[in-house]
C-alpha cells in the first residue's frame, strides 16, 4: 500500500468537468491529481453530442482548449423555439446580441480528448483507478484506491459518486419526469445553416442540434414509445420523426445509431465535509431541454478552480452554499420548463403559445432570454 501526498486538490472523475477543473486549476500553479476508474481511452460516450453554451466557450478558450476543439465544432447561430399543433414561435438570434455564435455543439468523445491533450503535461492524471472510498477530516481528505492511498486539503466529486457519496452522508433527491429521450445522428436534405430547433410536442421537446453536416436529435418520448420508435426500420423512423417535426429542417433522409435514457432531475445536498467538494453531475443532472447541464458543471469548476488558487484549499460547506443560487435558479428553470412544454392540460398549449408569441415580440425581453441560455445566468 501506497499513501501519496503532495498534491493541493485530488479530483475523482476524469469527465469533461472533471478535466476542466484540473486544467483550470494547474493553470493557476496549483498541484493537481485526477482518478478516473475508466481506462484511458475509452469511448463508450464518444459519440454523445453536447452543448456547449457561449460562456463555457469563453472558459476552454481561457485555458487553450477551445482552439483545439474548434475544428470539430459546430457553432450555434440562431434557435428556432416552437410547439407541434399550436400557434406561437420564436426565433434567438447571436447577431442581435452581438455574439459571435449562442453556443458550439461537439462531441464528448472530442471534447474529452482536447482537454485530456491540454492536460497531460500539467497534472497527474490516472485511468483504470476507481475510487473505493474517501475519509474526510477537518483538514485533510484521503481517497482510497485499490491498494494505494492519496491525501490533499481538498477532493473534489466531479462525476458519478453514488455510493461513495452515500457513504460520506450526502442525500440525492430524484424527480422522474416519466419520459426519456431518444437520441441520434440524422441527416436532412437541406444545410443546417447553424440553426438549432426546439420543437415542443406531446412528451416534450423535440431538439435539433446542428452537427457536422447533419443534426444531433434529442425526442422526448414516453418510455414504451421510445422503445419502439427506437427499434423501428430506418423508413419508418424517419417518417415518423418527419411527421412529429414537420418540415423547417427539411426532408429527413438518414439516422445514424440510436438510444435512449430516462430524463430526471437529480441533486445533491449541500457538503457536510470541510474538505470535499461535488460538482459536476455528481452534484446535479438537470433535463436537457436547456441544455444547461454541462455548463452549469463548468462553471462549478471555474469556481473551484478560483477558489482553490485563491485559497489553496476548498471549504466544502461554504462552496456549497455560494453554488447555491446559480445551483438552484438552473434546476428551478429547467423544470419549469420540462413541466411546461410537456403538459398536456386543457389550456396548456395556448398559455405556451402566448409565451412564445410575447417572446417573439418584445425585442429586450428576447435578448435577456438569449443571454441567460448563452452564458447560463438564470435568476
Amino acid at each position: 500500500m501506497t499513501n501519496t501526498t503532495g498534491y493541493d486538490a485530488i479530483v475523482v472523475g476524469a469527465g469533461p468537468v472533471g478535466q476542466f477543473l484540473a486544467l483550470a486549476a494547474s493553470a493557476r500553479g496549483q498541484r493537481m491529481l485526477v482518478l478516473e476508474a475508466k481506462a484511458a481511452g475509452d469511448a463508450r460516450d464518444g459519440d454523445r453530442t453536447l452543448a456547449l453554451s457561449h460562456g463555457s466557450w469563453l472558459m476552454l478558450d481561457r485555458v487553450g482548449v477551445a482552439a483545439r476543439v474548434a475544428p470539430l465544432t459546430t457553432p450555434i447561430d440562431r434557435i428556432h423555439i416552437s410547439q407541434r399543433g399550436g400557434p406561437g414561435r420564436t426565433e434567438l438570434c447571436a447577431a442581435e446580441n452581438d455574439l459571435p455564435a449562442l453556443g458550439h455543439v461537439v462531441g464528448y468523445g472530442d471534447l474529452q480528448a482536447a482537454l485530456a491533450a491540454a492536460l497531460a503535461a500539467h497534472a497527474d492524471v490516472r485511468h483504470g483507478t476507481a475510487v473505493t472510498a474517501v475519509i474526510a477530516s477537518s483538514d485533510i481528505a484521503t481517497v482510497q484506491a485499490g491498494e494505494d492511498r492519496f491525501s490533499a486539503s481538498t477532493v473534489i466529486v466531479a462525476e458519478g459518486g453514488g455510493v461513495l457519496l452515500e457513504s460520506l452522508g450526502y442525500e440525492q433527491s430524484i424527480k422522474d419526469y416519466g419520459v426519456c429521450a431518444l437520441v441520434a445522428r440524422v441527416m436532412t436534405d437541406m444545410p443546417h445553416r447553424h440553426v438549432a430547433y426546439e420543437r415542443f410536442a406531446e412528451h416534450g421537446p423535440l431538439a435539433l442540434l446542428p452537427r457536422g453536416d447533419g443534426f444531433a436529435l434529442v425526442w422526448t418520448l414516453a418510455p414504451a414509445l421510445a422503445q419502439q420508435t427506437a427499434t423501428l426500420p430506418v423508413t419508418s423512423f424517419l417518417q415518423a420523426l418527419q411527421n412529429a417535426f414537420g418540415w423547417r429542417a427539411g426532408r429527413f433522409v438518414g439516422v445514424g445509431e440510436r438510444s435512449m435514457f430516462p430524463l430526471v432531475l437529480r441533486r445533491t445536498s449541500d457538503s457536510p465535509h470541510a474538505r470535499v467538494v461535488v460538482l459536476g453531475n455528481a452534484a446535479q443532472t438537470l433535463h436537457p431541454v436547456a441544455g444547461q447541464g454541462l455548463n452549469l458543471g463548468l462553471r462549478d469548476a471555474w469556481i473551484a478552480a478560483e477558489t482553490l488558487a485563491r485559497d489553496g484549499r476548498i471549504d466544502g460547506r461554504a462552496f456549497s452554499r455560494s453554488r447555491r443560487r446559480d445551483r438552484g435558479a438552473n434546476a428551478r428553470f429547467t423544470d419549469l420548463l420540462a413541466e411546461l412544454f410537456a403538459g398536456t392540460a386543457p389550456g396548456l398549449g395556448a398559455v405556451r403559445g402566448a409565451g412564445l408569441t410575447v417572446l417573439d415580440t418584445a425585442p429586450g425581453l428576447r435578448r435577456l432570454f438569449t443571454r441567460a441560455l448563452s452564458f447560463g445566468r438564470m435568476r
